[in-house]
C-alpha cells in the first residue's frame, strides 16, 4: 500500500496528464485490480477446498474410520 506521500506523487501526476492518459491510467488501474482480484479469489478456492479435505479427515478420525489407516506423514509398509 502506498504511503501518503506517494498517494500526493500519484495524484499530482494524474491532474496532469491528459484525457486519453487519464483514461489509459485508470484503465490499467482496473486491469491490475482484476487481476489481483482473480488471484486471491483463486488462494481463497483452495484453501476452502483444503478446509473442506481437513473436516472430511476428522469426520473419519471421530468416526473412528482411519485407525486402520496410516497418517499422510507414517511411511507405508508392506
Amino acid at each position: 500500500m502506498p504511503g501518503s506521500d506517494d498517494v500526493e506523487k500519484i495524484i499530482c501526476r494524474m491532474l496532469d496528464m491528459g484525457e486519453e492518459e487519464l483514461l489509459a491510467e485508470i484503465e490499467r488501474t482496473f486491469q491490475l485490480s482484476d487481476e489481483r482480484d482473480q488471484r486471491i479469489s483463486d488462494t481463497l478456492e483452495e484453501m476452502m477446498l483444503e478446509v473442506d479435505q481437513l473436516i472430511s479427515r476428522m469426520d473419519k478420525i471421530e468416526d473412528g474410520s482411519l485407525e486402520d489407516e496410516p497418517a499422510e506423514d507414517e511411511p507405508l509398509e508392506y
